[in-house]
């Protein structure tokens, strides 16, 4: 029997995601509370900046997760060591991800370091998440 099942993530994936969504809506609520503004640009430019609403995080998570489910999907089918794969590859494009952030020309550093909070967060939940709840000898009530 694999170590991984199709069927399995098939709802992990979803779970996974909005575990993640969860998470960083929650850390998004935290971290405003504590008087973080989020200012990036509103437009693409760096002339007008406003605040960053709450479904720009959720939507980021959810392409991410369904990118990730998809993914790891074609890798169950296709690789002999999915898992070893997907940690690697998830592991780069969360590394890259940060590059995001830091290239707001109008946003704070603490703004930046919060929103690569967020990506950890967010990479943490969907990568293991996938990985533990597809697992076939992982027990899920």
């Amino acid at each position: 029997m694999p170590p991984y099942s199709l069927r399995r993530l098939f709802w992990a994936g979803p779970v996974a995601t909005l575990a993640a969504i969860l998470a960083d809506v929650l850390y998004y609520t935290l971290t405003k509370s504590f008087g973080e503004q989020y200012l990036i640009p509103v437009d693409g430019s760096s002339s007008q900046v406003g605040p960053m609403p709450v479904l720009v995080p959720i939507l980021a998570v959810l392409i991410a997760g369904l990118l990730a489910s998809g993914f790891f999907g074609l890798l169950l089918r296709f690789s002999r060591q999915p898992a070893t794969v997907f940690l690697s590859v998830s592991i780069a494009a969360l590394i890259l991800s940060f590059g995001g952030p830091f290239n707001l020309p109008v946003a704070t550093m603490q703004t930046k370091i919060l929103l690569s909070g967020m990506q950890l967060i967010a990479g943490g939940f969907i990568a293991g998440g996938i990985l533990l709840m597809s697992h076939t000898n992982t027990k899920v009530p």
